[in-house]
């Protein structure tokens, strides 16, 4: 072959590659725009509370049956103050709200069945079943949260299963598997509790599921 075939065989390669890898960057933000289930719309705050480095956030309007998880910053808590008017913006994973120049991304959803619901059902075994392993971050009278490896979330078309935070309430039970480090995390395509972990004694219905979020340094 001639050198400057040679020479162009090279540059068509690389070319390539870059194209490819160019594609599959593109490819990658529409596959992770398309799993956010909830169209853009207006919502009300009905309240917000504080647990540890999060928010959790209920609306009024056509996200009424949602609760979601948001970094206890500054700037979300103007953003997301109870009795603002915000608007919901399908981005990313969980959405983003804004109100007036000012955003917040929450990073999370505390209503498990309701944000399985809007998903595409998925074929596979009626209760599929994994191992979760994990670690004690935070709690607070009424919440648990704990950061590991819970795989199963993908189910609901959330990522980050080996490096999540699943919210437990602060019940006996909850408390009991919280302790364990490692429990049997089941989900369930219908039905009030999509998801479920057990470690020996009485059921834990997982409560949400959020990234994590560092804890600041004092």
């Amino acid at each position: 072959m001639p050198r400057c075939l040679r020479r162009f065989g090279w540059v068509g390669l690389l070319g390539f590659l870059v194209l490819g890898c160019e594609t599959a960057k593109h490819a990658g933000e529409n596959v992770l725009y398309g799993i956010n289930p909830v169209a853009t719309t207006d919502a009300l705050v009905l309240g917000v509370s504080t647990h540890g480095t999060y928010l959790l956030v209920s609306l009024a309007g056509p996200l009424a049956e949602l609760r979601f998880f948001a970094p206890a910053t500054e700037a979300c808590r103007q953003v997301l103050a109870p009795d603002a008017r915000v608007n919901y913006e399908k981005s990313g994973v969980f959405g983003r709200f804004r109100r007036d120049d000012s955003s917040c991304d929450p990073v999370g959803v505390a209503s498990l069945a309701a944000w399985r619901d809007r998903q595409p059902r998925r074929r596979g075994p009626p209760v599929p079943r994994a191992t979760a392993r994990y670690h004690l971050v935070q709690q607070d009278p009424e919440l648990i949260f704990l950061r590991g490896r819970f795989p199963l979330a993908s189910r609901v078309n959330i990522p980050g299963g080996y490096d999540l935070v699943a919210v437990l309430p602060n019940s006996e039970p909850c408390a009991a598997v919280a302790a364990q480090g490692e429990a049997s995390l089941e989900f369930r395509v219908a039905g009030p509790e999509p998801f479920q972990m057990l470690a020996g004694g009485p059921i834990c219905d997982v409560f949400g599921f959020a990234l994590p979020l560092e804890i600041p340094k004092s």
